[in-house]
Order: C-alpha cells, then sequence, then structure tokens
C-alpha cells in the first residue's frame, strides 16, 4: 500500500485557489484573502490560526474556502489515480536479459496497479451510489408507517415489563472479571476502507452548529455536498422510554444493552442455522427504533439537514436519528459537523466513529478551546455527592444483599469503600450526611499528584480499572438509577451506621465481617434541600465514576484539587488536567489540517506554543491569518480611559475597586456616558460579586437615580432561564420612539451569561464599558499550579503570559458584542489606567488596536463620544 501512495502521490498535482470561491453574493477583499489562506493552509496539511471579526462573514467564508477544496481535491484525486493507473500499464518491463528482475518489477507494478484501481472503484462506487440515493429520494413520496399496534407497549413499558423475581430488573448484572464481552455493535471485517478526506467542524453550541448548517444551505455547494450533523444519543434519541432515563450516561448504557439486545434476538431468529445466543435474564427488550435505519440515513444524506429536521425525520421513520447519522459519517459524509465534547474527547470521538486521520479539522469560536479542553477533561465531585452516593450504595446493597452473586458482592464492597475513602479524606466519615461538620475544621486546598493522592487517600490497595469495568459490566448507574426512582422517597441521604475507625484494607475486611450479623434498620426518609434533590435526581455515583476514570489516564500533567470545607457537603475533590495538548496531540499529529478559527484569536502565542509546539509541531506547519474588519475605521472608537470626571485615576484593582472613592468615581462616569451616548450602553463588570457591590453603592448615593433618567437600568440574571426576558425588555425600551429617557444601560458580567454569544448591534450596542481587568483569582490554587506548570514546562513568563491572557480574553470577548455588520458603529470604553500599558494593548484584537486612543483625562472622552455620535447623527446612521 506504500508504494502505490508514493506512486500516487508523484502523480498528484499541487492545488491552488482559484478567483471564484462560489460566494453568495459579491465578497470583500479580507473575505478573498480569508477563503484563499484557508485554501492553502489546507492544502499545505498546515495548523492554522484564523482571525476574523464577527460581522466580517467568517462562517460564509470558511465553509466556500473549504468546500471549494475539498471539490477540487476529489476531481484531482481521480485524474491522479486514472493517470498513475496509465502509467503503471505502460511501465510492464516485456523482456529484459535480468528476466528475474523484469518479473519482480512487474509483480510489484501489477500490485500497485490493483490496489489504486480498487481504490478508484471505491470511489466511483460511492458516487454510484449517492446518485441512487438521491433519485429514489426525488421520486420519494413520504408516507406515514401504518402504526405499530405494539409500539406502545414496546416503548413505554420498556422498564415495566414484568420479570421472574420482585425488582429482578435492578439487580446487578453478572460480573466476571476475566471475560471480556465482545462489542457487537458494528461487524467491520469485510468493511472496504474508506480512503476519502472528510471535513470535520466543529462547534461550541449544536445551535452554532444549526446556523452553520444553515449557512451551508445559501452557498451554490448545497447541491452536491454531503452533511452530517452528529449528536449524542440524549439528543437524538426518539425512544421515549429510554429519554426517561434523562442522564446521558445512562441514556448510553441502556441504548447499547437495547442494541446488543436485538443483535441477539435477530440471531436466534435467523434461518441460516448460526448458534442461537443466550440471552441474559432480566435484560429489556429490543429497541423499535432500530428499524429503518439505513433508509432515514439515506434519507440524511440527500439533503442538508440539522438537528431538529433530523429528529423530524426519524419520528417519521420511527428511526434513530443516532445510529442513522453514525451510519452515514462512516459511510457518505463528506462533511460532519460535532460539537466540541464529541470531537476532543478521545473515547467519545472513537465511540462516535469519528477518524481525523488525514482529514480536515476545522474548530470554530476557538478561543477559549484550551480552557475548553481541559475543562472536558476535568471532573469534580462534591462532599455532597460522595455522601449520597455513598447512602444510595449501602442502602441497595442492605436491600438486595444475599440476592448478589459473591463476585458481585465483593466489588460492590470494594466501591462502597472507596467512596468512604474519599468522604474520609475531606473531612468526614463514611456514612456521615453532607451537613455534618468536617472533623479537621481546617479550611484549606491543596493539590496533589495522582499517585500521591492514591496513596494519601488509601486507595492505592484497590483496582480501580477493575472496579470501573465492574460497574460498567453490571450496568451499576442505571440499576441504582431504577432503585432510586422505584423506592423514592426512601431513598435519601440517611446517617448510616458508622463503621469502626480505621483505614485501608484492614478497615474494609473488619467492615465486611461487621455485616453479616447487622440488622438492617428501616429508618423514615428525613427531609431533603433542593439542592441535595438536584443532586439524587443527578445521579451522583456517575460523577464520581467520571472521577475515578480520570484516575487511571496516563497524563503526567493530571493533578488532584482537594478542598476541605467546615461543612462536609462543601468540600470537594477535582481532577485537573494542566497541560490540554497532553489529550488532543493525536488530532494535531493525525489530521491532514487544524484550523483554529475565531473573531478574536489574540493573543495567538498561547496556540502556537501551548498546544501546536507542545504536540511536537514544526515552526514551519504554523501557520496565523488575521483579516482586519469590514467595518470603516470611522465606526469605532475605542478609548482607555484612565481617569475619571473628577480627575481621579482609575485602577480597580483588587485593592482599590471597594473604596467609596472609586466607585463614586464609576457613578459619575456613568451618569457623564448615559448623558451623550444614544441608546444602548452595555457594562461589564470583573464579577457578579462585584456588579452587586456598584449597584448597591448607587442606589445609596442616589446616583442610581440620576442615571435612571437618562437610562433604564437592566441586570445581568444569574439564572439562564431570565436571560431572554431582560433582553427583550432592554431591547423594548431602546426601540420605545415615545420613551422620555434617553435608551437603556445594561449591566453584564464579564464571562458571564451575555459576553458570549450574544449580539448587541446597532442600537442594542452604541457604547460597551468594561470596568476594570477581569483577572482570575490569582489565589487560587488551581490558577497557580497551572502557572508554575506552564513556568517549568514552557518558559520563565510563560505563567504570568497565561494569567495575563487569561483576562484579555475574557475583555475582548466582551467588546466583541457590539459592531456586527458593516454599517454599524460603536464605541468601547476600557475603565483602567493599566489598559495604557503597551503589553496589554498587544492582546487586544487587530482592528480594535489600531484605532484606540489612550486618554489621561476624562474630559477628552466626553468630546470624543459626543464628536463620534455627532458625526453619525449627520451622517444619517443613527437608527429611529
Amino acid at each position: 500500500m506504500d508504494d502505490s501512495l508514493k506512486y500516487l502521490e508523484s502523480c498528484t498535482q499541487v492545488l491552488e485557489p482559484k478567483d471564484d470561491f462560489r460566494f453568495p453574493f459579491h465578497p470583500y477583499q479580507i473575505q478573498k484573502d480569508f477563503m484563499s489562506n484557508l485554501y492553502k493552509a489546507i492544502e499545505g496539511r498546515k495548523l492554522a490560526i484564523f482571525e476574523s471579526p464577527t460581522g466580517t462573514g467568517k462562517t460564509l467564508s470558511i465553509i466556500c474556502g473549504a468546500l471549494a477544496w475539498l471539490k477540487d481535491h476529489e476531481e484531482r484525486e481521480i485524474h491522479a489515480l486514472e493517470k498513475a493507473i496509465s502509467q503503471l500499464e505502460l511501465n510492464k518491463v516485456e523482456s529484459s536479459t535480468d528476466w528475474l528482475s523484469a518479473q519482480i518489477k512487474n509483480v510489484a507494478n501489477d500490485n500497485c496497479r490493483r490496489e489504486l484501481q480498487l481504490r478508484l472503484n471505491n470511489i466511483t462506487k460511492k458516487s454510484e451510489q449517492v446518485k441512487r440515493i438521491k433519485e429514489k429520494q426525488k421520486i420519494h413520496t413520504i408516507r406515514k408507517e401504518k402504526p405499530d399496534e405494539n409500539k406502545n407497549i414496546e416503548e413505554n413499558d420498556l422498564f415495566l415489563k414484568p420479570v421472574i423475581e420482585e425488582d429482578g430488573d435492578i439487580i446487578l448484572e453478572d460480573f466476571d472479571e476475566s471475560y471480556d464481552e465482545v462489542l457487537e455493535e458494528d461487524d467491520k471485517e469485510n468493511e472496504i476502507k474508506d480512503e476519502s478526506v472528510k471535513i470535520i467542524f466543529c462547534s461550541r453550541t449544536h445551535s452554532q452548529l444549526s446556523q452553520f448548517i444553515h449557512e451551508i444551505k445559501r452557498t451554490i455547494y448545497k447541491e452536491n455536498i454531503r452533511v452530517v450533523h452528529l449528536a449524542s444519543r440524549q439528543m437524538y434519541c426518539i425512544n421515549k422510554a429510554v429519554q426517561k432515563l434523562n442522564i446521558q450516561s445512562l441514556i448510553n448504557e441502556k441504548c447499547l444493552e437495547m442494541q446488543k439486545s436485538s443483535s441477539k434476538k435477530a440471531t436466534s431468529k435467523s434461518d441460516d442455522g448460526a448458534d442461537t445466543k443466550r440471552r441474559k435474564k432480566g435484560e429489556g427488550g429490543c429497541c423499535p427504533k432500530l428499524k429503518n435505519v439505513t433508509k432515514l440515513g439515506e434519507r440524511i444524506i440527500s439533503d442538508i439537514h440539522d438537528v431538529e429536521e433530523v429528529l423530524k425525520l426519524g419520528e417519521e421513520l420511527g428511526s434513530c436519528p443516532y445510529y442513522a447519522s453514525r451510519q452515514m459519517v462512516s459511510d457518505l459524509a463528506q462533511v460532519v459537523v460535532v460539537p466540541y465534547n464529541t470531537l476532543l474527547h478521545k473515547s467519545t470521538r472513537e465511540a462516535c466513529d469519528i477518524k481525523v486521520e488525514n482529514n480536515v479539522v476545522i474548530i470554530d469560536e476557538a478561543h477559549n478551546l484550551l480552557e475548553t479542553i481541559s475543562h472536558i477533561h476535568s471532573t469534580q465531585v462534591t462532599g455532597l455527592q460522595l455522601t449520597h452516593a455513598y447512602s444510595q450504595l449501602t442502602q441497595y446493597r442492605d436491600k438486595y444483599e444475599k440476592r448478589f452473586t459473591p463476585f458481585n458482592l465483593l466489588h460492590l464492597n470494594q466501591l462502597i469503600f472507596v467512596i468512604g475513602a474519599l468522604i474520609k479524606f475531606i473531612g468526614g466519615k463514611a456514612g456521615c450526611g453532607p451537613n455534618e461538620e468536617a472533623s479537621l475544621r481546617v479550611l484549606d486546598a491543596k493539590i496533589y499528584s495522582v499517585a500521591d493522592f492514591i496513596m494519601l487517600a488509601e486507595i492505592d490497595n484497590y483496582n480501580i480499572y477493575t472496579l470501573l469495568n465492574f460497574c460498567e459490566k453490571t450496568k451499576i448507574s442505571r440499576k441504582l438509577h431504577g432503585y432510586t426512582e422505584r423506592y423514592t422517597p426512601l431513598v435519601k441521604s440517611q446517617n448510616m451506621l458508622k463503621p469502626k475507625p480505621g483505614a485501608g484494607m484492614k478497615a474494609f475486611i473488619q467492615d465486611i465481617s461487621n455485616k453479616k450479623n447487622k440488622k438492617i434498620e428501616e429508618q423514615k426518609p428525613s427531609p431533603v434541600s433542593a439542592e441535595a434533590e438536584q443532586v439524587i435526581q443527578g445521579q451522583p455515583l456517575i460523577q464520581i465514576l467520571s472521577f475515578l476514570n480520570n484516575l487511571t489516564q496516563n497524563y503526567a500533567e493530571g493533578r488532584v484539587v482537594v478542598s476541605r470545607q467546615m461543612i462536609i457537603g462543601k468540600s470537594y475533590i477535582k481532577y485537573l488536567l494542566l497541560d490540554p495538548a497532553s489529550s488532543v496531540s493525536d488530532i494535531i499529529n493525525k489530521a491532514r489540517c487544524v484550523i483554529l478559527a475565531g473573531g478574536t484569536m489574540q493573543p495567538v502565542s498561547e496556540f502556537k506554543d501551548r498546544l501546536f509546539s507542545a504536540c511536537g509541531a514544526s515552526d514551519d506547519r504554523i501557520l496565523e491569518f488575521s483579516c482586519g474588519h469590514v467595518i470603516p475605521p470611522e465606526n469605532i472608537l475605542p478609548i482607555v480611559v484612565s481617569a475619571g470626571p473628577t480627575g481621579k485615576q482609575l485602577d480597580f484593582s483588587f485593592n482599590n475597586r471597594d473604596s467609596a472613592l472609586m466607585l463614586n468615581e464609576l457613578g459619575r462616569l456613568l451618569i457623564n456616558v448615559c448623558t451623550v451616548v444614544p441608546a444602548g450602553v452595555v457594562c461589564f463588570f470583573p464579577s457578579y460579586d462585584y456588579e452587586s457591590k456598584v449597584f448597591e453603592h448607587l442606589e445609596k448615593n442616589n446616583m442610581l437615580q440620576q442615571i435612571s433618567s437618562k437610562k433604564k437600568l437592566f441586570r445581568e440574571p444569574k439564572m439562564s432561564s431570565k436571560v431572554d426576558t431582560v433582553l427583550a425588555e432592554y431591547a423594548k425600551t431602546i426601540q420605545s420612539k415615545n420613551s422620555p429617557i434617553n435608551g437603556a444601560l445594561l449591566f453584564s458580567v464579564v464571562g458571564g451569561k451575555l459576553s458570549e454569544g450574544l449580539n448587541f448591534s446597532d442600537d442594542l450596542g452604541r457604547c460597551v464599558i468594561v470596568v476594570g481587568m477581569p483577572y482570575p483569582n490569582i489565589k487560587s490554587p488551581e490558577l497557580q499550579e497551572k502557572m508554575f506548570f506552564l513556568k517549568e514546562n514552557v518558559g520563565p513568563q510563560a505563567g504570568r503570559e497565561h494569567y495575563e491572557n487569561l483576562c484579555m480574553k475574557a475583555v475582548n470577548q466582551s467588546i466583541g458584542r457590539a459592531v456586527r455588520h458593516k454599517a454599524d458603529y460603536s464605541t468601547m470604553l476600557l475603565l483602567d489606567h493599566r489598559y495604557g500599558k503597551q503589553n496589554i494593548q498587544e492582546l487586544l484584537p487587530t482592528w480594535i488596536r489600531s484605532s484606540l486612543k489612550i486618554e489621561p483625562k476624562f474630559g477628552p472622552v466626553l468630546a470624543n463620544l459626543v464628536k463620534f455620535f455627532k458625526y453619525h447623527k449627520v451622517k444619517g446612521g443613527l437608527s429611529s
């Protein structure tokens, strides 16, 4: 195969970007530059960072640039294969004095030609298959399936089927440590290897991915491109009985069980004489939605669909959208659209059969990619979760102790003991309640290496791998979920009988022996808080198993943070991944090309140093591209405001920001700004606590009344459910023509619900204010460990740079909420003299930095604001 690929490469021409990218309208020059550089980056197998400010048509530029390359590449591959096969046929040695060498060369040529011909045949077959599918869909008239009389019984009674023994469905499955079940989900022995290049597009949320798909529909590429939007089982499941589980890991587990059950059931009924496979006792029936998966897949691939449309098709056919989409990802998709978690988490990616090798990976909204990777691979368990899980498992064991196999009982007791050891490590006792006081009565937070934590927590005598395998094979998470659902409200956090003091394996053996003659005492359920109820419903064991799984990962950069509080339930243990590069190195090294795209990618050094270079990439493979904004320079006015109206220097550092003088200066500044700025003003604070403090101070000192006479004040809600209501009222106030006030002022929080993803275009954001510099808490043990790690592994200043980058990335996202299109205009006020430092200014986006004004006094700031809005009013840009 290597010889054939080398020969094919010698027949392959290098692609150059064309002038016409089939953009849906006449592109700006910066869009042409973006598409051209993207095309070159993919062709050149680069690791690239692309910055394109919001409002510049970034998404369409990505689509047209990438799909133009894909189409050209597919045509090139066919031409190269045909050329290589033709040349190999001509290269046959007819005669030679050295007949043996000639024969060897001919055999090698024939083998190479056959491999290339097989590859060309596969491309032809796939093309013909797609044609047949599309023709079939053209003449297809949607007819509803005849209702299945047994459908409701199958779905709704899935978990209520009568069993031979009471509660048989929630007893642990048999577990044999020496037996490793063979996955029967897919038979890939005869599968033809797919050599075609795919584009894998990734973004944070499914709504952003749906927007990406809708943008594809605006282009000419929609006619001939095959797109699959892949989502989780939880999002795509249409089996109502499985949906009731409500928790993703439980849904995954049940889905796999039913899928295997379906396979087993089908085998037992086959007519080809195959051996009948034994079904496990108590096993649920097969999923009725596994029918018509191929038919649904063909419907999906024949047109471009987002998640909602795929779900609708699945409901129409009564077929599983998850497996239909997965099948198309493997078989026919050219573009695969996935959320962050699916791509960046290796086991999830492999479970979804997403291959990155030789494919193009495009990650959009990548400004916080490093933090996102670390977050995906980190897990936190609270004392509340640990105590509830311990209580649930103990009650479950005590109720069914006599019905478990000895092997299951042994491992269940080990799991309970490990959780008890974790409770002890945060200052509690195994079996204690979450509201009990910690035995140490000392507030502290410490960080350990994984090896040190396992030893100090005294769980080093237990094989965590075996315990996790036991939990997976016995389906304990779902069994415990069924138990807690069935016996609610009995299964609450009860103060279990305390074991005698002890630790390690000796205490475990003593604990087991003590339970032989112990009577289970029925206890009345005690009332639980809303927070505790949420933990119980959320199945705390799942989070604990995720944490234990992290302890088994081979990440030298992993740490365990232990925060001990006065109350056990408030304490927590967290697995922390310090180096995100270690978990995504296979993507960086195996993909043909990786594109990181965003509206604001500054500072790009962290992507180069901490991601690409950390994965071993050479400097010549790393590419950076940044384009300007489509808006003219006169449409933005960014100002560093170094002093307030009375001349006091603005310094919102931690030591100064709470002073009455600083708060008064801020109040006076807001009154002045609200007087001269029309329509909407959005003011970002470093935290919710500081926003509350400022609000209370303004209210107490009658400044709030003065602001309210100019603009109606709104505040960002802490509850996500109230965000839309607040935004609607904010917009309604600004758009009101008969209002006596001059628009509205919105208090928001950097890194909050309004600082990312929401647009304050036109009158909604004529001025964006950032109060102070939102540095994270430098005293945080996690941040200190991260900074120390970077200092030791990247460079002497890397830790400090990371600290500043966290701050400025948050600032950049906040000020990027305004100016969303070419005709839009806005001002940005950075309230703190520290923004005037050169090293801080370099971390701002280029399009902001090029127009930035540094004003040491407030008078010129106000004058510039008046002049700016007067100009746009005369120009006619001010909306009604």
